[in-house]
């Protein structure tokens, strides 16, 4: 379960450092943005909610683990999820 590899959404509470964490996510390649095909419009997710085009949810759900070891924040709860398809506002 959660090994495939596609478009992963990931949305987590933490207790703090919230730049830090969502800063180093973006590194390893996470997104808290996107645009649909053809639009200038840019589409932000909310504050703790960030997106990778490649990736499983395991391992989405390693990264952020990881990433809040190294700040020592508590993970208070998340959810990643394979998003093949998705809207916005």
């Amino acid at each position: 379960m959660g090994n495939t590899i596609g478009h992963i959404l990931i949305s987590y509470d933490i207790n703090r450092s919230h730049t830090e964490v969502k800063r180093k996510l973006e590194e390893k390649g996470y997104l808290d943005h996107f645009k649909y095909q053809g639009a200038s419009k840019t589409y932000y997710l909310p504050n703790t909610t960030l997106w990778h085009t490649k990736m499983s949810s395991s391992q989405a759900l390693e990264d952020l683990k990881s990433v809040c070891q190294m700040y020592s924040v508590v993970l208070e709860k998340a959810v990643a999820v394979k998003a093949s398809e998705f809207i916005a506002i």
